[in-house]
């Protein structure tokens, strides 16, 4: 597998598990009718990456990851009760999909 595939897979991955974690974390906070201040609260954060992400910068991957860490404590947080729902095990396998994929995909561009 050449340098090439390996950044244009991580690439597609990285941006792929980014817009689909912004759908899924908006799709769960319209399921559970929550106001518009807790889709502010819950979305900027990864809002403030997409410039970053569309112009593929490095830095910003990196600093995705330590965000990802406050929405891998919440999924893990989520799935801690008896009985989590379906949106809490897809948005915790959607992060950890992200932070793998973007970290490998900085490392690789390094």
């Amino acid at each position: 597998m050449t340098t090439e595939l390996k950044l244009s897979i991580g690439r597609r991955l990285t941006q792929g598990s980014f817009w689909l974690l912004i759908a899924v974390l908006s799709i769960h906070l319209w399921m559970q009718s929550a106001p518009a201040i807790i889709y502010v609260i819950i979305l900027l954060p990864l809002m403030i990456f997409i410039p970053g992400i569309l112009a593929d910068r490095l830095r910003t991957l990196i600093w995705l990851g330590f965000v990802l860490l406050l929405y891998f404590y919440n999924g893990v947080q989520n799935m801690a009760v008896p009985e989590p729902q379906t949106m809490d095990i897809v948005e915790l396998v959607l992060t950890i999909v992200l932070f793998c994929a973007s970290m490998v995909y900085a490392r690789i561009r390094q």
